[in-house]
């Protein structure tokens, strides 16, 4: 049902924020206001009009995006 989903979501929600935490705990991953950086790599973060955008591969995506690649390794690291 309806209710028993959204717990679901709340429960996958928690395990990616923790696997951000265990990845920041161990140096895989950091955040700064000019920068993430993530397996080694400096990914540049700025304000681009007024948005949080980060450049990965020379494309500019606002910071939130999933398809960063420590947004996929957390969602991996999920299922």
């Amino acid at each position: 049902d309806a209710q028993e989903s959204r717990g679901l979501g709340d429960v996958y929600k928690r395990q990616h924020e923790m696997r951000h935490a265990t990845d920041m705990k161990t140096g895989k991953l950091s955040y700064g206001d000019d920068f993430v950086k993530f397996n080694g790599v400096t990914y540049e973060r700025k304000d681009i009009n007024g948005k949080d955008m980060i450049i990965v591969d020379g494309v500019a995506k606002e910071a939130g995006d999933s398809d960063f690649p420590w947004e996929n390794d957390a969602n991996n690291g999920n299922k």
